[in-house]
């Protein structure tokens, strides 16, 4: 088990919706019979069983162009004892397709490309010897409209990890920008000035540090910021994309504790009409509901996050990133692997049974 917050590849946008989730049951009366996005159904998901008390949700965070995954991230929630436990895949994982090595970001664009006649959108990327680029220039979003490659992808996470996927969630950046200005912004110290453009994108991104008010557009420009123009990296961003995800997971917190309080649930419109726009999904609101019990038991102090096991190799002309086997294994089998209700009830009551054995503290304390 890693250490709790250890910094991640957590891009925000994909918690972004996933916290829209567990907040937006609140008002899941209202909603019950309608989806939660583009509904889209893969035969690759599996279905819930009765005795696992865990369920696996694949968040996928796109580009503007619907089929770049830039985040892949496993959350699974246990019902029996509420953590929740997230696992960042890097976008740059070396894996095979049909016998050809590729990152596993450009599987969905790979899916795409060999149903349609046109180019592939991955060919500029994997043409180029840099780790990463700062920002890849992006077509309009057709987020909404594709019908959706999610399936390659799920069917690869589920060979990696040996686990199944009961749902899955992809959003992209207009998504993101959209559901903060839903939520009326968010009051956010931002701890440094930010100063960075890239014309290409149309990205200018022009912050001042400190306490202030961002909605969705300045909120994106925040948590897309790497360095500035000159080349500086100020503060934790030295770090590059760690330090970056750092920031991220501070705003994820700050949003989270502004906006799951029941004054939002008049928002409720605005936010399932970001879901309809932006989110592709086989989840509905009549599921959300169905676990409402279970979902309002999770401490968002107690979420836990880990990075598939391995390490950044240079294999020419590209970087990728070569995950472990064996390490993934024992970590799957540490944190992720479900637990039927009798093994779970079997595991607290040793936890009881330890604390039980052990000396009292008292007594040491009357003996001294």
């Amino acid at each position: 088990m890693t250490k709790r917050y250890k910094t991640v590849a957590i891009i925000v946008m994909i918690v972004m919706i996933f916290v829209s989730a567990y907040s937006g049951v609140l008002a899941a009366q209202k909603l019950d019979s309608l989806a939660f996005g583009s509904l889209i159904e893969y035969a690759s998901l599996d279905e819930l069983s009765e005795d696992v008390g865990m369920v696996n949700i694949l968040l996928i965070g796109v580009d503007e162009g619907g089929v770049r995954s830039d985040t892949i991230i496993l959350a699974s929630i246990d019902g029996y004892s509420d953590r929740v436990s997230l696992l960042s895949v890097p976008r740059d994982t070396r894996i095979e397709v049909n016998g050809s090595v590729q990152k596993i970001n450009a599987v969905m664009a790979i899916a795409e490309a060999n149903s349609t006649p046109s180019p592939s959108p991955i060919a500029e990327e994997n043409s180029e010897p840099a780790q990463e680029p700062d920002d890849e220039a992006t077509t309009p979003s057709t987020l909404s409209t594709t019908s959706g490659y999610e399936e390659v992808l799920i069917e690869e996470i589920k060979q990696i990890t040996g686990l199944p996927i009961h749902y899955f969630i992809t959003v992209d950046f207009d998504g993101f920008i959209d559901l903060v200005d839903a939520l009326d912004g968010i009051d956010f110290n931002v701890p440094y000035d930010m100063d960075y453009d890239d014309p290409a994108q149309n990205l200018s991104i022009h912050l001042t540090a400190g306490q202030q008010h961002l909605d969705g557009k300045h909120a994106h420009d925040f948590v897309r910021f790497r360095h500035n123009n000159d080349g500086s990296a100020p503060g934790e961003y030295v770090m590059g994309d760690e330090g970056r995800m750092y920031w991220q997971q501070e705003f994820i917190k700050e949003l989270i504790r502004q906006k799951l309080n029941p004054t939002y649930l008049s928002r409720i419109d605005d936010v399932y009409e970001v879901f309809q726009n932006n989110v592709r999904t086989n989840l509905t609101f009549t599921e959300l509901v169905r676990n409402l019990n279970a979902i309002m038991k999770i401490n968002i102090d107690d979420i836990t996050a880990y990075q598939l096991p391995g390490e950044s190799q240079y294999i020419s002309p590209l970087w990728y990133y070569i995950y472990d086997p064996a390490e993934t294994e024992k970590m799957i089998e540490d944190v992720f692997t479900p637990q039927s209700r009798e093994e779970w009830e079997a595991y607290l009551e040793e936890q009881r049974t330890a604390v039980t054995a052990s000396p009292s503290p008292t007594d040491d304390t009357e003996d001294e």
